[in-house]
Protein backbone atom coordinates (compact mmCIF):
# COMPACT_ATOMS: atom_id res chain seq x y z
CA UNK A 1 0.00 0.00 0.00
CA UNK A 2 2.56 2.37 0.90
CA UNK A 3 4.43 1.42 -2.50
CA UNK A 4 1.24 2.45 -4.35
CA UNK A 5 0.87 5.56 -2.45
CA UNK A 6 4.07 6.49 -3.06
CA UNK A 7 4.33 5.87 -6.90
CA UNK A 8 1.05 7.68 -7.21
CA UNK A 9 2.84 11.06 -5.58
CA UNK A 10 5.60 10.57 -7.39
CA UNK A 11 3.80 10.12 -10.64
CA UNK A 12 1.89 13.49 -9.50
CA UNK A 13 4.65 15.11 -9.02
CA UNK A 14 6.24 14.97 -12.22
CA UNK A 15 3.23 16.05 -13.90
CA UNK A 16 3.11 19.43 -11.75
CA UNK A 17 6.96 19.66 -12.92
CA UNK A 18 6.33 18.72 -16.59
CA UNK A 19 3.47 20.63 -17.11
CA UNK A 20 4.90 23.90 -15.33
CA UNK A 21 8.08 23.48 -17.65
CA UNK A 22 6.28 23.28 -20.77
CA UNK A 23 4.08 26.09 -20.03
CA UNK A 24 7.13 27.97 -19.47
CA UNK A 25 8.32 27.00 -22.62
CA UNK A 26 5.38 28.21 -24.32
CA UNK A 27 5.53 31.57 -23.31
CA UNK A 28 9.14 31.68 -24.30
CA UNK A 29 8.32 30.66 -27.83
CA UNK A 30 5.80 33.30 -28.26
CA UNK A 31 6.12 36.61 -29.67
CA UNK A 32 5.72 39.71 -27.09
CA UNK A 33 3.53 42.28 -27.90
CA UNK A 34 4.95 44.63 -25.33
CA UNK A 35 7.15 47.88 -26.48
CA UNK A 36 10.80 48.02 -26.16
CA UNK A 37 12.50 51.15 -25.51
CA UNK A 38 16.25 50.87 -26.37
CA UNK A 39 18.98 53.33 -25.64
CA UNK A 40 22.82 53.11 -26.17
CA UNK A 41 24.43 55.65 -24.23
CA UNK A 42 27.48 56.84 -23.57
CA UNK A 43 29.31 56.93 -20.02
CA UNK A 44 31.18 60.17 -18.94
CA UNK A 45 35.14 59.51 -18.72
CA UNK A 46 34.89 60.32 -14.31
CA UNK A 47 32.33 57.78 -14.02
CA UNK A 48 32.68 55.60 -11.12
CA UNK A 49 31.53 51.99 -10.15
CA UNK A 50 29.38 53.15 -7.49
CA UNK A 51 27.53 55.63 -10.02
CA UNK A 52 26.98 52.83 -12.32
CA UNK A 53 25.52 50.76 -9.59
CA UNK A 54 23.55 53.81 -8.40
CA UNK A 55 22.07 54.34 -11.59
CA UNK A 56 21.56 50.56 -12.21
CA UNK A 57 19.84 50.26 -8.44
CA UNK A 58 17.72 53.50 -9.44
CA UNK A 59 16.44 51.56 -12.97
CA UNK A 60 15.22 48.90 -10.44
CA UNK A 61 12.95 51.81 -8.36
CA UNK A 62 11.81 53.08 -11.65
CA UNK A 63 10.44 49.78 -12.58
CA UNK A 64 8.50 49.32 -9.14
CA UNK A 65 7.17 52.78 -9.95
CA UNK A 66 6.99 53.41 -13.04
CA UNK A 67 2.92 52.51 -14.68
CA UNK A 68 2.84 49.51 -17.44
CA UNK A 69 7.38 49.73 -17.01
CA UNK A 70 7.79 45.67 -16.85
CA UNK A 71 11.29 44.64 -16.78
CA UNK A 72 14.17 46.67 -17.20
CA UNK A 73 17.87 45.67 -18.82
CA UNK A 74 21.19 48.66 -17.78
CA UNK A 75 24.48 47.11 -19.19
CA UNK A 76 27.70 47.79 -21.17
CA UNK A 77 27.31 47.15 -24.51
CA UNK A 78 29.07 43.77 -26.10
CA UNK A 79 30.82 46.01 -28.57
CA UNK A 80 30.84 49.96 -28.64
CA UNK A 81 28.03 51.38 -30.90
CA UNK A 82 29.40 53.90 -33.15
CA UNK A 83 26.72 56.67 -35.01
CA UNK A 84 28.78 59.06 -36.99
CA UNK A 85 31.75 60.51 -35.22
CA UNK A 86 29.21 59.30 -31.10
CA UNK A 87 30.69 56.22 -29.41
CA UNK A 88 27.50 54.48 -27.33
CA UNK A 89 29.23 51.77 -24.99
CA UNK A 90 26.52 51.34 -22.23
CA UNK A 91 22.55 50.09 -22.63
CA UNK A 92 19.23 50.25 -21.55
CA UNK A 93 16.29 48.65 -22.26
CA UNK A 94 13.17 49.29 -20.90
CA UNK A 95 10.12 46.96 -21.75
CA UNK A 96 6.22 48.47 -21.43
CA UNK A 97 3.00 47.08 -21.44
CA UNK A 98 1.79 48.85 -24.93
CA UNK A 99 2.56 52.06 -26.58
CA UNK A 100 0.16 54.48 -24.22
CA UNK A 101 2.43 53.37 -20.95
CA UNK A 102 5.86 53.68 -23.17
CA UNK A 103 4.34 57.40 -24.06
CA UNK A 104 3.52 58.32 -20.53
CA UNK A 105 7.10 57.27 -19.33
CA UNK A 106 8.67 60.15 -20.73
CA UNK A 107 6.91 62.84 -19.03
CA UNK A 108 6.20 61.01 -15.74
CA UNK A 109 7.04 62.53 -12.48
CA UNK A 110 8.50 59.17 -11.19
CA UNK A 111 11.18 59.73 -13.90
CA UNK A 112 12.41 63.01 -12.95
CA UNK A 113 14.77 61.17 -9.59
CA UNK A 114 15.95 58.20 -11.99
CA UNK A 115 16.90 60.79 -14.62
CA UNK A 116 18.76 62.76 -12.30
CA UNK A 117 20.82 59.80 -11.20
CA UNK A 118 21.44 58.58 -14.83
CA UNK A 119 22.23 62.39 -15.73
CA UNK A 120 25.47 61.82 -12.93
CA UNK A 121 27.23 58.93 -15.28
CA UNK A 122 26.10 59.74 -18.90
CA UNK A 123 27.41 62.07 -21.26
CA UNK A 124 24.11 64.31 -22.46
CA UNK A 125 22.40 62.57 -25.67
CA UNK A 126 21.67 58.85 -26.62
CA UNK A 127 20.60 56.60 -29.48
CA UNK A 128 17.14 55.86 -29.16
CA UNK A 129 14.44 53.14 -30.65
CA UNK A 130 11.40 51.59 -29.88
CA UNK A 131 10.18 48.36 -31.00
CA UNK A 132 6.83 47.82 -31.26
CA UNK A 133 5.82 44.06 -30.12
CA UNK A 134 3.42 42.06 -32.88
Amino acid sequence: MRSLLRNICVVAVSGVVFTSGWLVGQQRAATQRTVVHAVAWTAKNDATPEGLEDFRRATETLVDTMPGLRRAWVGKLRQPLVVGDLRRDYGLILEFENLPTREAYSSHPNRVPWAAVWEKVRIPGSTNFDVLGE
